[in-house]
C-alpha cells in the first residue's frame, strides 16, 4: 500500500480510504467488520464516516473496539449536517461543534478524532467562531486535524488566512467530489490545494456508481442507486453513458473493470492524497485494493482527457454538492431570523434532511 501525506500536514494516509456513507448498519454488521479487517489487513488505515451517517459511528465503533485496532487507522468524522429537528442541531457554530464532537466520540468508542470535517458550508456561522472551536478542540486533545469538505476555494483560503491571523490550528484537507466524468476541481480547486497545502480525498470517485461499468447503453442494469436516472434517460445521464462507452475499452484492454480503472485514474491525479471508496461490500473493497496496484500509463492518461477534457464536467457532481446544502439556506422557503440577516432552512420543505443527502 502507498502511503500519503494528507496535504501539508505530517500524517500519512494510504491512497485508499474506506468509506462508509452506505452499507455500515447493525444489520450488515458482519460484512462492514469483514470489510475493515480485510482492508486494515492489505495496509489500508483511514476510514471516513460522518455523524449524520445513520449508525455508521456506531458500528466502525464497535468494529474497532472488537478487534483492538482503533490505533492502526486515521479516523475521519464529519459535522454540520443536519442531527435533529432544532434550530441548533446543524451548522459550524460552537454549540454544535462540540456537542457534535461528544456525540462523535461516544458513539466511535474513542477519545479523540483524527480528522475532524466540516461537512458543509454553514453561510450563517463566522469562519472565525468555527476556527475557535476547532482550536479548541485540537487543543483539548479531542480532534487532532480539521478538513472541510464540499466547501468553495474562497472558504477554504478565509480559513487558511484566519488560522495564520490567530495562530490557530488549520486545514489539511478538503473533500469534494471528483471522477472522471466531472473533472472541474481541476480549475482552481486543486491548485489552490497544491499551493496552500490541502491534501485532497475525493468522493464520488465512480461517479454515484455510473464509473461502476455496470450501467451502459442499451443494457439494462438489475440494480444500483443511480438505476432510476438511467431509466428516467435524461440528456445529462445519456451524456455520461455515451462517456462510459469509450472509457469501457481502456478498462478492458487492461483486463480491468470500468471501476478499478476509475479509481487508478484519481490515484494518479496531482494533488489527490486519498481516495474515498464506497466500499458497502467486501467485494467492492477487494475491487479498489486492485485499483491501487494498477499503474496507468501516460498514453492511457492522454486517451481519458481526450474523452473528458481537463477542468470540464459531463455531469455536475461538485456544483451539486457545493452550493447545494447552502442554496437551502437562501432559497425562496427559507425563513429568515428577525432582526439578522441570517437564514434558516423551512424543516418543512427542506427534503434534503430526510433523503440523506451527501
Amino acid at each position: 500500500m502507498e502511503y500519503r501525506q494528507l496535504g501539508k500536514s505530517g500524517l500519512r494516509v494510504s491512497k485508499l480510504c474506506i468509506g462508509t456513507m452506505i452499507g455500515f448498519t447493525f444489520q450488515n454488521y458482519d460484512e462492514a467488520k469483514k470489510i475493515i479487517e480485510t482492508g486494515i489487513d492489505h495496509g489500508i488505515n483511514f476510514i471516513d464516516t460522518a455523524d449524520c451517517y445513520g449508525e455508521s459511528e456506531e458500528v466502525i465503533g464497535k468494529i474497532l473496539s472488537e478487534t483492538k485496532k482503533r490505533e492502526k487507522v486515521i479516523l475521519a468524522t464529519k459535522f454540520g449536517w443536519y442531527m435533529g429537528e432544532g434550530p441548533n442541531d446543524y451548522g459550524a457554530s460552537i454549540k454544535h461543534i462540540i456537542e457534535a464532537c461528544e456525540g462523535s466520540l461516544k458513539r466511535l468508542k474513542t477519545d479523540y478524532i483524527d480528522l475532524y470535517i466540516i461537512h458543509v458550508v454553514d453561510p450563517n456561522t463566522p469562519m472565525e467562531e468555527t476556527l475557535y472551536a476547532l482550536d479548541k478542540l485540537v487543543r483539548d486533545g479531542k480532534v487532532r486535524y480539521i478538513g472541510t469538505s464540499k466547501h468553495p476555494t474562497y472558504l477554504i483560503l478565509e480559513g487558511i488566512f484566519i488560522s495564520e491571523k490567530y495562530g490557530w490550528t488549520r486545514f489539511v484537507s478538503e473533500q469534494p467530489p471528483y471522477n472522471i466524468l466531472d473533472r472541474s476541481i481541476e480549475n482552481e480547486l486543486i491548485p489552490m490545494a497544491i499551493k496552500y497545502g490541502i491534501g485532497i480525498t475525493p468522493f464520488f470517485p465512480l461517479a454515484a456508481g455510473l464509473l461502476s461499468g455496470k450501467y451502459r447503453k442499451e443494457i439494462e442494469a438489475e440494480s444500483g442507486r443511480m438505476k432510476w436516472r438511467v431509466e428516467k434517460k435524461d440528456e445529462v445521464i445519456e451524456k455520461c453513458l455515451d462517456i462510459i462507452e469509450k472509457l469501457i475499452p481502456l478498462a478492458e484492454n487492461r483486463g480491468i473493470t470500468l471501476a478499478e480503472f476509475s479509481l487508478a485514474w484519481l490515484m494518479h491525479m496531482p494533488g489527490i492524497s486519498s481516495v474515498i471508496h464506497g466500499a458497502r461490500t467486501l467485494e467492492y473493497l477487494l475491487s479498489g485494493l486492485k485499483a491501487c496496484e494498477i499503474k496507468l500509463t501516460e498514453e492511457e492518461l492522454k486517451k481519458v482527457d481526450e474523452i473528458v477534457p481537463p477542468g470540464t464536467y459531463v455531469y455536475p457532481y461538485y456544483e451539486e454538492s457545493i452550493w447545494r446544502p447552502s442554496r437551502m439556506f437562501y432559497s425562496s422557503e427559507a425563513r429568515k431570523i428577525k432582526g439578522t440577516g441570517a437564514f434558516i432552512p423551512d424543516h418543512k420543505t427542506g427534503s434534503d434532511k430526510k433523503s440523506g443527502y451527501e
